[in-house]
């Protein structure tokens, strides 16, 4: 089980590329905040195709297995996220402009 400091509670979610950690975490903030996980559900609310969304809700159930059916987790994850996206969008816009100029050498 994860545990709930802000830290580790987002998990393996830290390990991934910047631009995919944002989509994920806003995905996964969707999900906590109207306490949905079915794909169809999701997509609605961030207007992306569905299976845009379902691809999206697959990989945050491998990343973060079942916790995010523990409520303690779930608030502990909406927490955490409060903090931890505006981060990663700031990382990801980094990593893009670094991409731009040539910079891979150094980026995701």
């Amino acid at each position: 089980m994860l545990t709930h400091d802000n830290g580790a509670v987002l998990g393996k979610l830290e390990e991934v590329k910047p631009h995919s950690r944002w989509i994920l975490g806003e995905t996964l903030e969707v999900m906590l905040l109207n306490g949905v996980d079915r794909p169809a559900d999701v997509a609605a609310r961030m207007e992306v195709p569905p299976s845009t969304a379902a691809y999206r809700v697959r990989l945050l159930r491998e990343l973060l297995g079942p916790d995010l059916h523990d409520p303690a987790v779930r608030l502990a994850m909406m927490r955490a996220l409060r903090s931890a996206l505006p981060r990663w969008r700031a990382e990801a816009a980094y990593a893009k402009r670094r991409r731009a100029r040539g910079n891979r050498d150094t980026c995701c």
